[in-house]
């Protein structure tokens, strides 16, 4: 019976715990980039009557108090001088940096000092670099053009997509691409790179046989360079012509 009773009595407070972490999970989360601003606005109700609200961040870090017809009290170092507490109980974050990314929250505490709160996680992100795509010719033989593209990015937590003369290529989610060319005479090829607050693409041309540029042009950036230097040449031999 003992066995029995301690064994009833674990459960029940093993099903508070858990009703506790339920109601403890992030209400929302808010996305912010790398030196951007974000608001932390709650969604839980706020009485006229408050006697005051406090903010923390990571569970244990203080950053603020604001008690009722009192100024706003700001707490933490850490966020030094990047906080801005708005009437309406929004919180803004200024010069956001990667590690301002964790849960924050929000306690309200009522004039009959019983207390609700609210958590907002916040995650931060580096912008997305301008990805380059790398060109692997696998074959180029009896008219087809075999190749891989692989997409590449200096960053991390970011997701992939393909496109082909501007139309999705459909569960290629990868930062790779095999394809296969044969009857195209020319092709473009888009990779796009994304997080959840930014993104960048990489371009690549293809022209009929096998040839691969990043510069929408057929013709090699060598020649057309030269080329360019010559008609800037004539244009200037033409212009002293007509002077003399």
């Amino acid at each position: 019976m003992a066995a029995a009773g301690q064994t009833f009595a674990y459960l029940v407070v093993l099903s508070s715990l858990q009703a506790f972490e339920a109601t403890e999970m992030p209400h929302n989360q808010v996305n912010g980039i790398v030196r951007g601003t974000v608001y932390l606005n709650p969604k839980l109700p706020v009485p006229e009557e408050y006697k005051q609200i406090i903010w923390w961040f990571d569970v244990s870090l203080k950053i603020l108090t604001k008690k009722r017809d009192q100024p706003v009290s700001y707490l933490s170092g850490f966020f030094h001088n990047k906080l801005c507490y708005h009437e309406n109980h929004t919180l803004e974050i200024v010069q956001l940096q990667k590690q301002d990314s964790g849960i924050f929250r929000i306690e309200v505490e009522n004039n009959q000092s019983k207390t609700k709160s609210e958590l907002i996680q916040l995650k931060v992100y580096e912008p997305v670099p301008k990805p380059s795509v790398k060109v692997t010719i696998r074959a180029n033989e009896d008219g087809w053009c075999n190749v891989t593209l692989e997409c590449t990015v200096n960053a991390t937590q970011v997701a992939y997509h393909w496109y082909k003369n501007e139309k999705d290529f459909v569960g290629k989610n990868s930062s790779t691409l095999d394809d296969q060319l044969k009857s195209e005479s020319h092709a473009s090829y888009k990779c796009v790179v994304s997080n959840p607050i930014s993104e960048e693409a990489g371009l690549v041309y293809y022209r009929s046989p096998c040839t691969w540029d990043e510069k929408n042009s057929a013709v090699p950036l060598s020649l057309a360079r030269k080329t360019a230097d010559s008609i800037l040449a004539f244009g200037f031999l033409l212009l002293v012509h007509n002077w003399v």
